[in-house]
């Protein structure tokens, strides 16, 4: 247990909060977080599925081999469209080198990017090879902001194991490279308490 979490658990207990009653008091005070900008893109999908549930966010990266680059939710729409054959972009938001954030996936829908885990989570993939490179400040600022507010949204504990996480937790892949995957305590961190 990490010594954040092992004071956390005391104070809470030290207040008489159980686990159970922590998820209920999170929910009602995540409420209150804004939507980031987000652009909304109208990409036609061959087909569509809704999720059922939303229990958890997965992280990823282009990882364009060879070279850490930018990119749109638009060409990765077309990429998975004619080299995937998938309905189009698995990921449900995309972050640009500058931080915009763009729609991909609708959100409510089934994504196609974490696979036999697509049904109960929502895909976030920031532009760039961040086994060669690193994820810029304005990408971890958006990614911070759109995972606290997905955390809202949803009522999920950043904190809790499991929900935010890699790719690499879930699928047999590198992604979402060694040096964001290092980051993505600073995310949970932003998620629980606006630090980090």
């Amino acid at each position: 247990m990490e010594r954040r979490e092992f004071i956390r658990q005391s104070a809470l207990c030290l207040l008489g909060v159980m686990a159970g009653e922590w998820d209920m008091l999170w929910g009602e005070a995540s409420k209150e977080v804004p939507e980031p900008m987000i652009y909304k893109r109208l990409f036609q999908f061959a087909e569509y599925t809704e999720r059922k549930a939303t229990e958890f966010i997965v992280i990823h990266h282009t990882g364009n081999p060879g070279v850490d680059k930018d990119s749109t939710a638009e060409a990765i729409h077309k990429y998975h469209q004619e080299h995937n054959k998938w309905a189009g972009i698995g990921y449900h938001y995309f972050i640009r080198k500058d931080g915009t954030i763009e729609q991909g996936r609708r959100p409510g829908m089934v994504g196609a990017h974490a696979k036999d885990n697509n049904d109960t989570s929502i895909g976030i993939c920031l532009a760039g090879n961040f086994e060669i490179g690193k994820p810029t400040e304005q990408q971890m600022k958006a990614a911070k902001e759109l995972c606290r507010w997905l955390c809202s949204k949803y009522g999920l504990n950043p904190m809790k194991k499991g929900v935010i996480v890699g790719h690499r937790d879930v699928n047999d892949t590198l992604c979402p490279g060694r040096n964001l995957y290092k980051r993505l305590g600073e995310i949970r961190r932003f998620c629980y308490d606006g630090s980090g």
